[in-house]
């Protein structure tokens, strides 16, 4: 069953004196998919990486619905129930599609393992029509459908993705975008990071624009991508002047 994410004016980043991430505040629903805009810079990556518990956080907190998730180690944050899907080093290159799945899988009860491992191959059926393949063989969109499904094997509440497109074609990428929709419809609560902007609004239901470490704008997907400002509101200007 879905949870929800909830910030409470997170600061975060890699110095204590220079923090990244600015006081952040925002919520997502239980079952929704919300995506994370803004120029490089902005403090994205920065933002989820301190939520799964890949970066530090200097103050304020974050939630999976009642749990305090704010100073856990990745590893807890994952048993807490929040997947963390990062833009590179996703996956084992180096080792086969199979066992990648097994050793996402090794948190789980033995008994459980092999029926979400299958789980998988039915939702991703091209990890299934070749299970020995080295994933460092795999092409960019093979290789974001196995990362997604390494964070799904432990049927997480809440999933977060960085920059999930990165490198793709636009055909991979819709690829890519209509498998999270599938999932989010499914039921998982999904945060998603992302440069490919008009592409995600096309799936997300709320999109939220950082500028330099602080929510400037958090409005519905739709509005968004009727705007013909947003280019602007990617370099901080209209948003500063709003």
């Amino acid at each position: 069953m879905s949870r929800p994410v909830r910030l409470d004016g997170l600061v975060a980043g890699y110095e204590r004196d220079l923090p990244i991430v600015k006081g952040v505040d925002f919520a997502v629903a239980a079952g929704e998919f919300v995506g994370i805009f803004g120029p490089n810079g902005a403090g994205k990556s920065t933002l989820v990486k301190a939520v799964a518990g890949a970066a530090a956080t200097f103050g304020g907190a974050a939630f999976l619905g009642d749990t305090l998730l704010t100073g856990l180690p990745a590893h807890k944050v994952l048993g807490a129930g929040l997947a963390f899907v990062p833009q590179t080093e996703n996956i084992f290159a180096t080792l086969s599609i199979a066992e990648n799945l097994q050793i996402a899988a090794e948190v789980l009860p033995r008994a459980a393992r092999a029926a979400r491992i299958g789980a998988m191959h039915a939702m991703f059926p091209d990890l299934a029509r070749a299970p020995h393949r080295p994933a460092g063989s795999l092409s960019g969109g093979q290789r974001q459908m196995l990362a997604v499904a390494r964070a799904l094997i432990v049927s997480p509440d809440a999933i977060i993705l960085d920059e999930p497109s990165a490198g793709l074609s636009p055909r991979l990428a819709h690829d890519v975008f209509t498998t999270l929709a599938r999932i989010n419809a499914a039921g998982t609560t999904i945060i998603l990071v992302e440069q490919n902007v008009r592409a995600a609004l096309a799936v997300v239901s709320r999109g939220i624009i950082l500028v330099d470490g602080r929510v400037r704008l958090d409005a519905p997907a739709a509005d968004l991508a009727a705007r013909d400002d947003l280019g602007a509101l990617f370099l901080g200007t209209a948003a500063a002047a709003a």
